[in-house]
């Protein structure tokens, strides 16, 4: 790290999800705003800047919600599965894969998110978890699984012609990739690209999540790959 720059400081508290009848401990970040501040600090030179490094993950977003609503009511078990989350942030989905019985790997393009992700793992877990970085640009096959989770990660069209890579080599045949989605106006360009003539088969359940006195609108995408 460049001793010229400010170490991060996180602002955290505890949060208690209820979902389906599972109680869910999270820490959060509630310092989201100065995180932005100490990117924008290191100035337009900066790698972090130019890479745009937006400290996206910090936030519990409703996509993750949504999306972990829709394991639990869509799987009674996951046991015997292996789960990989894209993006994984703060590790809701997740950590929801991990209590239906899933061997569950969380990955994320930075560290600090994986130190939270782990955190609340183990908030929630007794069990062991892998935890692993992940950069989708390159993504790395050893790492592919039954079922992979990726919430709110349509966000930035610059990812786009990476994603599509990315789902078919990190889940394995015959397996299923969840994208949940707070209907952004670009992500219908990425779903839509994923069409049948590249193996990918769609359905999509619309969800209403509540959230900090907001309504989202949210898609999960169910995407299935051939075997």
């Amino acid at each position: 790290m460049d001793a010229s720059q400010p170490v991060p400081s996180f602002e955290t508290s505890q949060t208690r999800l209820e979902l389906d009848g599972h109680s869910i401990e999270l820490t959060v970040l509630t310092n989201l705003d100065a995180l932005f501040d100490q990117l924008i600090a290191k100035g337009p030179d900066h790698e972090d800047v130019r890479d745009e490094r937006i400290p996206y993950w910090a936030e519990l977003w409703p996509a993750a919600i949504a999306l972990s609503r829709y394991l639990l009511e869509t799987y009674p078990s996951l046991e015997g599965k292996n789960v990989l989350e894209l993006g994984c942030g703060l590790g809701l989905p997740g950590i929801v894969a991990g209590l239906l019985g899933a061997e569950v790997t969380l990955t994320d393009y930075l560290p600090e998110p994986l130190d939270f992700a782990r955190r609340n793992w183990e908030q929630n877990l007794s069990r062991p978890a892998r935890f692993e970085l992940l950069d989708w640009r390159n993504p790395q096959p050893a790492l592919a699984a039954d079922l992979v989770l990726a919430s709110d990660i349509a966000y930035e069209k610059r990812a786009f012609p990476f994603l599509p890579h990315a789902f078919q080599t990190l889940c394995r045949p015959g397996g299923t990739i969840l994208a949940s989605d707070p209907s952004r106006s670009a992500s219908p360009e990425l779903f839509q690209s994923l069409l049948p003539a590249q193996g990918f088969l769609i359905q999509t359940f619309p969800y209403r999540e509540a959230r900090n006195g907001h309504v989202f609108q949210i898609q999960v995408h169910a995407i299935r790959l051939p075997r």
